[in-house]
């Protein structure tokens, strides 16, 4: 790997010089990591995206930028590919490198000096919604991918399901499958698939988010995110593993949805 002549190892982790502020709760890799393991919505994206990758991908660089705390990275790792995790938040790398992730590295995308095709595939996942320049941030993917690299990206969907979750998160801005097209296409890359996932959970919660939101009444918390996780079970968690266990054999079956509460997309680099 080229790229880590121009980086500093210390404790397992690879650093670059500096990175700037990215809009990101400072608390947000703590909270996650207390979630992931027991979350319903942390595992189904896991089992969505390891099927589609399986898929799609190239043999080679997987890239998990923004990667966090390395829960799609260690799936990845787990499923035989040579994955770097690529997280600007020392808390995440740090428990990254807990969760066994290999290649580790604190920095933003941007900060490193890519050689020239090294990447074969890039992840983003709930990242692309944290950037403001979006747009210049595909570049920078597409600059760092070798010629026909893949690139996986999922994105928190509709507007109209902003809350003030959205708010506390850090996020710019929701994305439909045309809006993401759109941005694909005007930096360089070509949409090979797309679908919405969680449509199980698009109007409990335009219901018990985005409404309380508008109204004022919404107030966000550790204790309600590990609720809204399931982290305890329960019957409404059941409910919901069974839901989302025909959708991801739907997924797997090629059927395409309408509405969701997330985006899930595959392009290639043209």
């Amino acid at each position: 790997m080229q790229f880590l002549s121009q980086l500093k190892e210390e404790g397992g982790i690879w650093y670059s010089p500096g990175t700037d502020v990215i809009s990101y709760p400072e608390e947000g890799n703590s909270l996650c990591y207390q979630l992931e393991d027991k979350s319903y919505w942390f595992a189904h994206r896991n089992s969505c995206l390891s099927y589609l990758i399986k898929k799609y991908s190239n043999e080679g660089i997987f890239a998990d930028v923004g990667g966090g705390n390395g829960f799609v990275s260690a799936m990845l790792q787990k499923n035989g590919h040579k994955v770097v995790l690529v997280e600007p938040g020392e808390t995440g790398c740090l428990n990254a490198k807990k969760r066994g992730i290999e290649n580790v590295v604190c920095a933003r995308l941007e900060d490193i000096d890519w050689a020239e095709g090294e990447l074969q595939n890039v992840g983003a996942f709930d990242v692309v919604e944290h950037i403001e320049d979006h747009e210049g941030f595909l570049n920078t993917i597409h600059a760092a991918l070798a010629e026909n690299g893949k690139l996986f990206i999922t994105v928190p969907s509709f507007q109209y399901l902003w809350s003030k979750e959205d708010v506390d998160a850090g996020h710019y801005r929701r994305y439909t499958k045309q809006s993401m097209a759109k941005l694909l296409s005007k930096t360089g890359f070509e949409l090979i698939y797309d679908n919405y996932l969680f449509t199980s959970l698009h109007f409990p919660i335009y219901l018990m988010r985005t409404i309380p939101s508008k109204l004022g009444l919404r107030k966000n918390s550790p204790e309600n995110s590990a609720n809204e996780h399931g982290t305890e079970g329960g019957l409404m968690i059941r409910f919901i593993n069974k839901m989302l266990k025909k959708e991801l054999a739907n997924v797997k079956s090629g059927k395409k949805y309408s509405l969701g509460s997330s985006l899930v997309v595959v392009a290639v680099k043209r």
